[in-house]
């Protein structure tokens, strides 16, 4: 049997690790199928659900990741290191390869019922991170006129993890001061960030989180169009060529 292909992280490769996230450095190996590399204590059935599922997402998610070099590991505890279901942390405030970012899923996200989704939410963050300045910009524009179009009021989002930081941006609008400013536009970027993430996971798996009942097909639809325009992304092709 031929070696593994390996990579060896260390803290200087990882500027965002802190004492909490010191096992996302050590070593882990090339999955390659897939292109992964996966922390060498993953189990194997793991390395196989996750690899399989990264094979079904829209190619320029792929892309995102195996360009950044997302590495990927496990935990048999029902919540992240940062308390939810899965996770991807990196150095966001760096470009490109700096940004070194990890995925961390848990026993709660390794279900055949969202380990596609939350694949495809985590891998959006990758996607989004790549992107021009100028077209993240341009893609807010558009989300915020998608807001007074369908009634700040009594605006719904696609899911009720979108809602809450819809929400809090919301109640940040007509608040005043320097202060309140910076912290309105990063709610902003925020939220318009965790959106498109969750509106793609809805397009490429239309029964995520379905049980909420949140009518929602025409934002969704209007988001896709948004997608199109400005990033030249469309997640329905998956659907297309399914």
């Amino acid at each position: 049997m031929p070696p593994k292909t390996e990579r060896v992280i260390s803290f200087s490769d990882r500027s965002w690790v802190r004492r909490e996230y010191q096992q996302f450095c050590g070593r882990y190996e090339l999955d390659e199928t897939s292109g992964l590399y996966f922390d060498s204590d993953t189990p194997s059935a793991h390395r196989k659900l996750i690899s399989r599922n990264f094979l079904e997402l829209p190619r320029p998610l792929r892309e995102a990741a195996l360009y950044l070099g997302l590495t990927v590991s496990t935990t048999s505890n029902r919540c992240t290191v940062s308390g939810n279901q899965s996770a991807v942390y990196g150095d966001w405030e760096r470009q490109d390869d700096r940004i070194m970012p990890h995925l961390e899923m848990s026993a709660s996200s390794l279900s055949s019922a969202v380990s596609l989704p939350h694949l495809v939410h985590e891998c959006c963050h990758l996607f989004w991170a790549v992107q021009s300045k100028a077209a993240k910009l341009a893609y807010i524009d558009q989300m915020v006129a998608l807001v007074e179009r369908f009634r700040a009021d009594d605006f719904v989002e696609v899911t009720g993890y979108a809602q809450d930081y819809f929400e809090e941006w919301r109640k940040l609008i007509n608040a005043d001061g320097y202060a309140i400013a910076t912290r309105r536009n990063r709610a902003l970027e925020k939220w318009a960030m965790e959106s498109f993430c969750e509106s793609v996971a809805k397009i490429c798996c239309p029964s995520y989180k379905q049980d909420e009942a949140r009518q929602t097909d025409e934002l969704l639809q209007e988001r896709l169009r948004i997608m199109r325009e400005e990033f030249n992304f469309d997640p329905a092709r998956r659907l297309a060529a399914a």
